[in-house]
């Protein structure tokens, strides 16, 4: 069985006796990627704080570790756990002096610690910064030094509170994707706070999604990105379609129906008062007369063509049907004879369609 690193257990945490955070159960295995995300004031900055001990909790059990926190002093659990914030904290002197603090606060020994902090500069490629001053690094070089202090001493776990957020999309992706060959190599628990649904699908195998404190789901990231529990978690990932409906049983059938007519059955057991069906861009398909998907049992609509917006792997084509607007996902090929004011049919099919 995978080891336990981090439980939470009927976890609440108040601020001015209104609840901040309230967790029912939270467990994460050795070696697990979980990204925390949620909007700003859902609670995700405050479950790190918690989990690092930096916040005290008033009801509940933390375990870390296999260590019940209440019986175990700060010092105990932090031996195995690192944290980046949002700013990365350097103190005066040299790249190398920082990476070798965390190693000299545990007494390791000289050669150890030149050892040890050598190795964690080539990970993160930062190794020709040794010797420069901290105050003299970029905001990229400053992340990275940052990493490299966090894991010299090769923790269990790491809590990264949006410590990449400032960063372009290049260097984030090229950061992110060191770190998670470190994590997966040495089997690291890594917990990433990030508002960038585009980071938490790169680098996370696990979401938690939180919101007013609660969990409101825990999945895979494809799951959370085309399958949203919630209209919050449908607008957090941004998702290319939601759209207004409503749902009726009729007899044992459930029935869809959206704005202009447009109406399929359902076959999935629908929140209570669903308001919305979520529809991913590239689960809606243009049709042509020799198309082949023809032959499927689609739902189909007819519209015009009312924007084109050129991108890398996928275009996005927005269509207007009288009643819905709809943004559709297609290969660049797929838009070859497609300009503005063009009138299509588009299709889906009703499976791929969540209600929240």
């Amino acid at each position: 069985m995978e080891e336990t690193i981090i439980e939470l257990d009927k976890i609440k945490v108040y601020r001015n006796r209104q609840p901040v955070l309230d967790i029912e159960n939270l467990v994460i295995g050795a070696g697990e990627l979980v990204a925390v995300s949620g909007a700003n004031g859902a609670g995700k900055s405050t479950l790190l704080q918690v989990i690092n001990l930096l916040l005290p909790y008033q009801q509940g059990m933390l375990t870390l570790f296999g260590r019940d926190t209440a019986k175990n002093g700060p010092e105990t659990v932090r031996r195995y756990s690192s944290m980046m914030f949002q700013e990365t904290l350097l103190v005066n002197g040299t790249v190398y002096d920082n990476v070798a603090l965390p190693l000299k606060f545990r007494g390791y020994s000289p050669a150890q610690i030149e050892e040890q902090v050598r190795e964690a500069l080539t990970t993160f490629h930062c190794q020709h910064l040794a010797k420069r001053q901290a105050n003299q690094l970029s905001g990229g070089e400053a992340q990275r030094v940052g990493l490299a202090r966090a894991l010299v001493f090769q923790p269990q776990l790491l809590l990264l509170d949006e410590p990449f957020a400032a960063l372009d999309t290049a260097s984030r992706t090229a950061i992110l994707t060191d770190l998670k060959q470190v994590a997966t190599l040495h089997k690291l628990t890594v917990l990433l706070v990030s508002h960038n649904f585009n980071d938490v699908l790169y680098f996370a195998d696990r979401v938690v999604v939180l919101e007013g404190g609660r969990i409101i789901q825990d999945a895979c990231p494809e799951v959370v990105l085309r399958r949203p529990a919630t209209a919050t978690v449908a607008n957090l990932v941004d998702m290319d379609n939601i759209l207004p409906c409503q749902v009726e049983h009729c007899g044992r059938e459930l029935v869809v129906r959206l704005p202009g007519g447009v109406e399929f059955k359902h076959n999935t057991l629908p929140p209570p008062r669903a308001t919305a069906c979520c529809l991913p861009g590239d689960a809606l398909y243009i049709l042509n007369e020799s198309s082949l998907l023809r032959r499927q049992p689609l739902i189909t609509a007819k519209g015009k063509v009312v924007g084109i917006i050129p991108g890398v792997g996928a275009y996005k084509i927005r269509i207007e049907t009288g009643c819905l607007s709809l943004l559709v996902r297609v290969p660049r090929e797929q838009t070859i004879g497609l300009t503005l004011g063009s009138n299509v049919e588009v299709a889906f099919n009703p499976e791929e369609v969540q209600l929240v």
